[in-house]
Protein backbone atom coordinates (compact mmCIF):
# COMPACT_ATOMS: atom_id res chain seq x y z
CA UNK A 1 0.00 0.00 0.00
CA UNK A 2 1.22 3.33 -0.89
CA UNK A 3 0.30 6.42 1.10
CA UNK A 4 0.06 9.47 -0.84
CA UNK A 5 1.20 12.68 1.02
CA UNK A 6 -0.46 16.06 0.86
CA UNK A 7 1.29 18.06 -1.45
CA UNK A 8 1.50 21.43 0.23
CA UNK A 9 1.70 25.30 -1.86
CA UNK A 10 4.33 26.15 0.29
CA UNK A 11 6.40 23.20 1.12
CA UNK A 12 9.84 25.22 1.75
CA UNK A 13 10.68 28.49 3.92
CA UNK A 14 12.05 31.13 1.20
CA UNK A 15 14.41 34.05 2.73
CA UNK A 16 12.33 36.24 -0.12
CA UNK A 17 9.13 35.44 1.20
CA UNK A 18 10.39 37.15 4.40
CA UNK A 19 10.95 34.22 6.37
CA UNK A 20 14.11 33.04 8.10
CA UNK A 21 15.31 29.75 6.45
CA UNK A 22 17.31 28.31 9.55
CA UNK A 23 14.52 28.82 11.74
CA UNK A 24 15.53 24.63 13.14
CA UNK A 25 18.70 26.10 13.64
CA UNK A 26 17.75 28.95 15.51
CA UNK A 27 18.00 31.69 13.03
CA UNK A 28 22.11 31.83 13.55
CA UNK A 29 21.80 35.02 11.21
CA UNK A 30 20.01 36.80 13.66
CA UNK A 31 22.06 36.66 16.83
CA UNK A 32 23.12 39.61 18.86
CA UNK A 33 26.24 41.17 18.09
CA UNK A 34 29.36 40.67 20.37
CA UNK A 35 29.78 44.60 20.40
CA UNK A 36 25.79 44.91 21.73
CA UNK A 37 26.44 42.73 24.62
CA UNK A 38 30.20 44.15 25.93
CA UNK A 39 29.12 47.70 25.75
CA UNK A 40 25.06 48.56 25.68
CA UNK A 41 23.75 45.45 27.33
CA UNK A 42 26.43 45.54 30.06
CA UNK A 43 26.09 49.00 30.80
CA UNK A 44 22.13 47.98 31.48
CA UNK A 45 23.38 45.30 34.07
CA UNK A 46 25.62 47.38 35.76
CA UNK A 47 23.33 49.85 36.06
CA UNK A 48 21.17 47.63 38.07
CA UNK A 49 23.24 45.79 40.15
CA UNK A 50 25.10 49.62 40.91
CA UNK A 51 22.00 50.32 42.77
CA UNK A 52 22.58 49.85 46.81
CA UNK A 53 19.43 47.90 47.55
CA UNK A 54 19.60 45.44 44.73
CA UNK A 55 19.43 41.99 45.75
CA UNK A 56 19.72 39.36 42.63
CA UNK A 57 18.09 36.30 45.34
CA UNK A 58 14.91 38.35 45.93
CA UNK A 59 12.27 36.27 45.43
CA UNK A 60 8.24 37.09 43.90
CA UNK A 61 5.88 38.85 46.69
CA UNK A 62 2.58 40.10 45.01
CA UNK A 63 1.97 42.31 47.75
CA UNK A 64 5.35 44.21 47.30
CA UNK A 65 5.54 44.10 44.15
CA UNK A 66 2.26 44.62 42.77
CA UNK A 67 1.73 47.84 43.14
CA UNK A 68 -1.91 47.72 41.44
CA UNK A 69 -4.54 49.25 43.16
CA UNK A 70 -8.75 48.62 43.05
CA UNK A 71 -9.71 52.24 42.24
CA UNK A 72 -7.60 52.17 38.88
CA UNK A 73 -10.18 50.29 36.96
CA UNK A 74 -11.96 53.10 37.15
CA UNK A 75 -9.22 55.76 36.78
CA UNK A 76 -7.77 54.32 33.90
CA UNK A 77 -8.97 55.05 30.22
CA UNK A 78 -9.81 52.07 28.43
CA UNK A 79 -11.54 51.65 25.03
CA UNK A 80 -14.08 49.46 23.19
CA UNK A 81 -13.39 48.39 19.39
CA UNK A 82 -16.59 50.95 18.60
CA UNK A 83 -15.05 53.67 20.36
CA UNK A 84 -11.35 52.66 18.44
CA UNK A 85 -14.00 52.92 14.93
CA UNK A 86 -13.17 49.63 14.76
CA UNK A 87 -16.62 47.96 12.80
CA UNK A 88 -15.16 44.89 10.76
CA UNK A 89 -12.13 42.31 11.76
CA UNK A 90 -10.33 39.71 10.21
CA UNK A 91 -11.31 37.33 13.20
CA UNK A 92 -14.01 37.66 15.46
CA UNK A 93 -13.57 39.67 18.61
CA UNK A 94 -13.92 38.22 22.00
CA UNK A 95 -15.12 40.87 24.12
CA UNK A 96 -16.20 44.92 22.56
CA UNK A 97 -12.53 45.66 25.01
CA UNK A 98 -9.99 47.58 22.60
CA UNK A 99 -7.22 49.25 24.49
CA UNK A 100 -6.49 50.43 28.25
CA UNK A 101 -4.04 53.12 28.69
CA UNK A 102 -0.98 52.93 31.08
CA UNK A 103 -1.96 51.74 34.59
CA UNK A 104 0.47 51.58 37.59
CA UNK A 105 1.54 47.47 37.71
CA UNK A 106 4.92 46.83 38.98
CA UNK A 107 7.35 48.23 41.48
CA UNK A 108 10.98 49.47 40.42
CA UNK A 109 12.63 46.64 42.25
CA UNK A 110 10.05 44.43 40.19
CA UNK A 111 11.25 45.68 36.89
CA UNK A 112 14.79 45.47 37.72
CA UNK A 113 14.70 41.92 38.69
CA UNK A 114 12.71 41.02 35.13
CA UNK A 115 15.90 43.24 33.46
CA UNK A 116 18.44 41.59 35.47
CA UNK A 117 17.07 37.90 34.47
CA UNK A 118 16.75 38.48 31.07
CA UNK A 119 19.99 40.41 29.84
CA UNK A 120 22.49 37.70 31.52
CA UNK A 121 24.55 36.76 29.13
CA UNK A 122 23.71 33.44 28.78
CA UNK A 123 20.31 34.50 28.71
CA UNK A 124 21.17 36.63 25.60
CA UNK A 125 22.72 34.21 23.72
CA UNK A 126 20.19 31.34 24.13
CA UNK A 127 16.98 33.45 24.03
CA UNK A 128 17.67 36.52 21.81
CA UNK A 129 17.98 37.47 18.31
CA UNK A 130 17.56 40.09 16.30
CA UNK A 131 13.97 41.16 14.74
CA UNK A 132 12.47 39.98 11.35
CA UNK A 133 9.21 41.86 11.36
CA UNK A 134 11.36 45.52 12.60
CA UNK A 135 11.22 48.75 10.60
CA UNK A 136 14.50 50.32 10.48
CA UNK A 137 15.66 47.93 12.71
CA UNK A 138 19.91 48.35 14.12
CA UNK A 139 21.82 45.86 16.10
CA UNK A 140 20.74 47.40 19.17
CA UNK A 141 16.58 46.14 18.88
CA UNK A 142 15.93 42.34 19.62
CA UNK A 143 13.76 40.29 21.20
CA UNK A 144 13.87 37.85 24.11
CA UNK A 145 11.34 34.96 24.62
CA UNK A 146 10.86 31.71 25.75
CA UNK A 147 13.30 32.10 29.24
CA UNK A 148 11.18 32.58 32.33
CA UNK A 149 10.43 28.74 32.78
CA UNK A 150 13.82 27.05 33.11
CA UNK A 151 15.93 30.87 32.85
CA UNK A 152 13.91 33.52 35.08
CA UNK A 153 12.49 32.23 38.44
CA UNK A 154 11.57 35.94 39.44
CA UNK A 155 10.21 36.81 36.11
CA UNK A 156 8.29 33.31 35.91
CA UNK A 157 6.22 34.27 39.03
CA UNK A 158 5.04 37.40 37.43
CA UNK A 159 4.09 35.60 34.18
CA UNK A 160 2.00 33.03 36.38
CA UNK A 161 0.66 35.57 39.21
CA UNK A 162 -2.89 35.07 39.89
CA UNK A 163 -3.17 38.88 40.71
CA UNK A 164 -2.44 40.27 37.44
CA UNK A 165 -4.43 37.42 35.21
CA UNK A 166 -7.26 38.54 37.72
CA UNK A 167 -6.54 42.17 36.56
CA UNK A 168 -6.38 41.47 32.89
CA UNK A 169 -9.45 39.73 33.69
CA UNK A 170 -11.58 42.48 34.81
CA UNK A 171 -10.46 45.14 32.31
CA UNK A 172 -10.90 42.53 29.30
CA UNK A 173 -14.44 41.93 30.72
CA UNK A 174 -14.43 37.86 30.93
CA UNK A 175 -11.96 35.62 32.77
CA UNK A 176 -8.16 35.30 31.47
CA UNK A 177 -5.44 32.83 31.57
CA UNK A 178 -1.26 33.73 30.67
CA UNK A 179 -0.93 31.31 27.52
CA UNK A 180 2.12 29.27 26.38
CA UNK A 181 5.45 29.62 27.57
CA UNK A 182 7.05 30.92 24.24
CA UNK A 183 4.52 33.62 24.36
CA UNK A 184 4.91 35.04 27.57
CA UNK A 185 7.89 36.82 29.32
CA UNK A 186 8.52 38.34 25.37
CA UNK A 187 11.27 41.26 26.18
CA UNK A 188 11.16 43.53 23.13
CA UNK A 189 14.09 45.82 23.08
CA UNK A 190 15.49 48.91 21.24
CA UNK A 191 18.81 50.08 23.37
CA UNK A 192 20.41 53.38 23.19
CA UNK A 193 23.52 53.39 21.47
CA UNK A 194 27.06 54.30 23.20
CA UNK A 195 28.64 54.70 20.16
CA UNK A 196 29.27 58.62 18.88
CA UNK A 197 28.91 58.19 15.40
CA UNK A 198 25.54 56.40 15.64
CA UNK A 199 24.26 59.08 18.24
CA UNK A 200 25.24 61.35 15.21
CA UNK A 201 22.08 60.40 13.67
CA UNK A 202 19.50 61.29 16.34
CA UNK A 203 17.70 64.83 16.19
CA UNK A 204 19.45 67.20 18.29
CA UNK A 205 16.93 69.60 18.86
CA UNK A 206 13.22 69.96 19.92
CA UNK A 207 12.25 71.23 16.85
CA UNK A 208 13.74 68.75 14.89
CA UNK A 209 12.27 66.03 17.01
CA UNK A 210 8.57 67.65 17.12
CA UNK A 211 9.25 67.65 13.35
CA UNK A 212 9.77 63.81 13.16
CA UNK A 213 7.26 62.77 15.68
CA UNK A 214 4.78 64.58 13.50
CA UNK A 215 5.94 63.34 9.99
CA UNK A 216 5.65 59.76 11.29
CA UNK A 217 2.14 59.97 12.55
CA UNK A 218 1.09 62.03 9.51
CA UNK A 219 2.10 59.16 7.32
CA UNK A 220 2.03 55.29 6.96
CA UNK A 221 1.71 53.71 9.95
CA UNK A 222 4.55 50.41 8.68
CA UNK A 223 6.84 53.01 7.77
CA UNK A 224 7.31 54.26 11.33
CA UNK A 225 11.07 52.93 13.03
CA UNK A 226 9.73 50.18 15.14
CA UNK A 227 11.19 47.09 16.87
CA UNK A 228 7.98 45.08 16.08
CA UNK A 229 6.09 46.65 12.84
CA UNK A 230 2.89 47.06 12.01
CA UNK A 231 1.12 43.68 12.59
CA UNK A 232 -2.15 41.77 14.68
CA UNK A 233 -1.06 39.69 17.58
CA UNK A 234 -1.48 36.19 17.63
CA UNK A 235 -2.40 35.69 20.96
CA UNK A 236 -6.00 37.44 22.08
CA UNK A 237 -4.70 40.29 24.55
CA UNK A 238 -1.40 41.55 25.10
CA UNK A 239 -0.74 42.89 28.06
CA UNK A 240 2.92 45.49 27.61
CA UNK A 241 4.33 46.44 30.82
CA UNK A 242 7.25 49.08 29.98
CA UNK A 243 10.77 48.21 32.14
CA UNK A 244 12.90 51.19 30.46
CA UNK A 245 11.95 54.20 29.05
CA UNK A 246 13.53 57.70 30.34
CA UNK A 247 11.08 60.18 30.97
CA UNK A 248 13.01 62.31 28.98
CA UNK A 249 12.68 59.97 25.96
CA UNK A 250 10.34 60.71 22.87
CA UNK A 251 8.43 58.12 21.31
CA UNK A 252 8.43 54.13 21.80
CA UNK A 253 4.59 54.20 22.71
CA UNK A 254 2.44 51.45 21.51
CA UNK A 255 0.84 53.10 18.42
CA UNK A 256 -2.46 52.02 17.36
CA UNK A 257 -4.12 52.19 14.04
CA UNK A 258 -8.02 53.37 14.55
CA UNK A 259 -11.10 51.77 12.30
CA UNK A 260 -10.76 54.91 10.01
CA UNK A 261 -6.97 54.21 9.53
CA UNK A 262 -5.66 57.04 11.74
CA UNK A 263 -2.12 56.57 14.06
CA UNK A 264 -2.68 56.67 17.40
CA UNK A 265 -0.24 56.76 20.22
CA UNK A 266 -0.87 55.07 23.80
CA UNK A 267 0.66 58.08 25.85
CA UNK A 268 4.06 57.30 27.23
CA UNK A 269 4.19 54.92 30.29
CA UNK A 270 5.88 55.25 33.03
CA UNK A 271 8.28 52.46 34.25
CA UNK A 272 6.35 49.51 35.74
CA UNK A 273 3.00 50.56 33.86
CA UNK A 274 1.26 48.04 31.71
CA UNK A 275 -1.46 49.09 28.61
CA UNK A 276 -3.52 46.44 26.91
CA UNK A 277 -4.87 45.48 24.20
CA UNK A 278 -6.69 42.83 21.97
CA UNK A 279 -4.37 42.85 19.81
CA UNK A 280 -5.75 39.52 17.79
CA UNK A 281 -8.47 42.27 16.59
CA UNK A 282 -6.19 45.29 16.33
CA UNK A 283 -3.75 46.93 14.51
CA UNK A 284 -0.63 48.20 16.02
CA UNK A 285 3.00 48.18 16.29
CA UNK A 286 5.80 48.80 19.07
CA UNK A 287 7.55 52.36 18.02
CA UNK A 288 11.00 53.22 18.72
CA UNK A 289 12.19 56.54 20.81
CA UNK A 290 12.94 59.12 18.25
CA UNK A 291 15.53 60.06 21.03
CA UNK A 292 18.88 58.30 21.79
CA UNK A 293 16.87 56.11 24.60
CA UNK A 294 16.33 52.49 25.73
CA UNK A 295 13.06 51.42 25.03
CA UNK A 296 12.28 47.85 26.60
CA UNK A 297 9.12 46.65 27.47
CA UNK A 298 7.74 42.85 28.72
CA UNK A 299 4.98 41.70 26.59
CA UNK A 300 2.41 38.89 27.61
CA UNK A 301 -0.37 36.79 25.98
CA UNK A 302 -3.40 35.84 27.13
CA UNK A 303 -6.58 34.10 25.67
CA UNK A 304 -10.34 33.58 27.20
CA UNK A 305 -10.39 30.61 29.95
CA UNK A 306 -12.64 28.06 30.89
CA UNK A 307 -13.59 24.68 29.28
CA UNK A 308 -16.36 25.72 27.79
CA UNK A 309 -14.46 27.68 24.79
CA UNK A 310 -11.59 27.77 22.50
CA UNK A 311 -8.38 30.02 22.60
CA UNK A 312 -8.30 32.08 19.64
CA UNK A 313 -4.55 32.39 19.46
CA UNK A 314 -2.26 31.44 15.93
CA UNK A 315 0.92 31.15 14.89
CA UNK A 316 0.92 34.41 12.18
CA UNK A 317 3.36 36.62 14.11
CA UNK A 318 4.72 33.59 16.44
CA UNK A 319 6.18 30.85 14.51
CA UNK A 320 9.77 29.90 14.03
CA UNK A 321 10.32 30.90 10.76
CA UNK A 322 8.76 34.52 11.35
CA UNK A 323 9.95 35.68 14.80
CA UNK A 324 13.40 34.55 15.04
CA UNK A 325 13.73 34.42 18.89
CA UNK A 326 11.42 31.65 18.98
CA UNK A 327 13.21 28.29 19.53
CA UNK A 328 11.78 25.59 17.23
CA UNK A 329 11.28 22.51 19.43
CA UNK A 330 10.78 24.49 22.54
CA UNK A 331 8.25 26.77 21.03
CA UNK A 332 6.17 23.55 18.93
CA UNK A 333 6.13 21.94 22.37
CA UNK A 334 4.69 24.52 24.05
CA UNK A 335 2.17 25.26 21.57
CA UNK A 336 0.99 21.56 21.60
CA UNK A 337 0.86 21.15 24.99
CA UNK A 338 -1.21 24.31 25.45
CA UNK A 339 -3.26 23.58 22.24
CA UNK A 340 -4.11 20.45 22.89
CA UNK A 341 -4.81 20.82 27.00
CA UNK A 342 -7.08 23.60 25.99
CA UNK A 343 -9.07 20.42 23.48
CA UNK A 344 -9.24 18.15 25.70
CA UNK A 345 -10.19 19.87 28.59
CA UNK A 346 -12.99 21.30 25.53
CA UNK A 347 -13.77 17.99 24.69
CA UNK A 348 -14.56 16.55 28.18
CA UNK A 349 -16.72 19.37 28.90
CA UNK A 350 -19.13 18.93 25.88
CA UNK A 351 -18.72 15.26 26.92
CA UNK A 352 -19.90 15.89 30.27
CA UNK A 353 -22.71 18.52 29.19
CA UNK A 354 -23.97 15.99 26.84
CA UNK A 355 -24.65 13.25 29.53
CA UNK A 356 -26.15 15.13 32.39
CA UNK A 357 -28.58 16.77 29.95
CA UNK A 358 -29.75 13.43 28.93
CA UNK A 359 -29.71 12.61 32.16
CA UNK A 360 -31.34 15.44 33.82
CA UNK A 361 -34.03 15.34 30.76
CA UNK A 362 -33.50 17.44 28.60
CA UNK A 363 -32.76 15.40 25.43
CA UNK A 364 -30.08 15.75 23.21
CA UNK A 365 -29.71 18.94 20.51
CA UNK A 366 -28.04 18.12 17.38
CA UNK A 367 -27.84 21.21 15.45
CA UNK A 368 -25.95 22.24 18.84
CA UNK A 369 -23.62 19.19 18.94
CA UNK A 370 -23.24 19.21 15.15
CA UNK A 371 -22.34 23.34 15.67
CA UNK A 372 -19.67 22.32 18.37
CA UNK A 373 -18.00 19.35 16.29
CA UNK A 374 -17.50 21.91 13.51
CA UNK A 375 -16.04 24.78 15.92
CA UNK A 376 -13.28 21.98 17.26
CA UNK A 377 -12.80 20.65 13.43
CA UNK A 378 -11.81 23.98 12.89
CA UNK A 379 -9.50 24.49 16.07
CA UNK A 380 -7.83 21.49 15.43
CA UNK A 381 -6.78 22.81 11.93
CA UNK A 382 -5.62 26.26 13.07
CA UNK A 383 -3.45 23.98 15.26
CA UNK A 384 -1.11 22.98 12.19
CA UNK A 385 -2.08 25.23 9.46
CA UNK A 386 -0.21 27.62 9.52
CA UNK A 387 3.47 25.27 10.00
CA UNK A 388 6.28 25.95 8.04
CA UNK A 389 5.89 22.85 6.15
CA UNK A 390 2.46 23.77 5.38
CA UNK A 391 1.69 27.30 4.43
CA UNK A 392 4.60 29.61 4.12
CA UNK A 393 3.16 32.16 1.93
CA UNK A 394 5.27 35.69 1.56
CA UNK A 395 5.05 37.57 5.26
CA UNK A 396 3.62 39.57 6.30
CA UNK A 397 0.05 38.46 5.07
CA UNK A 398 -1.90 40.55 3.52
CA UNK A 399 -4.63 41.33 6.10
CA UNK A 400 -1.74 43.23 8.13
CA UNK A 401 -1.84 46.12 5.70
CA UNK A 402 -5.61 45.83 4.42
CA UNK A 403 -7.57 49.10 5.72
CA UNK A 404 -10.11 47.14 8.56
CA UNK A 405 -13.18 48.23 6.27
CA UNK A 406 -11.53 46.16 3.29
CA UNK A 407 -11.38 42.80 5.76
CA UNK A 408 -14.12 40.05 4.50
Amino acid sequence: MTVQTQQYPYPQVIRENGLIDTYKDFAPTHVIPEKTKANEIQLLLNKITSKPDFDPNMKFDASKHIIFKPEYFKSTKTFTLDELNINKTHVPKVTDFGAAFPFPLLSPEAVDMILYESFQPQIIDKYARLPNLATNATRLDFHIGGHAVSDGQFTNSIVNSKEIEDIVSTFFGCPMEHIYNSECAHINASLATTDEKEIEKYPKTEEEIKSLISKQDAGDGDKIPSSLGLHYDSTTVALVIMLDLPEEAVGGQTTIITGDEKTVRVPEPRVGYATMIQGRVLKHLASKPVTNHNRISFVNGYAASGAHTLDNTALTSTKPSVLPRARYDLFYKDWVEYKFKRLEDHLKYVRENVVKDYEEGKGFDQEAFVEKCINIEKYLTKCYDEMECVNNPPYPPPHFKMAYEDLS
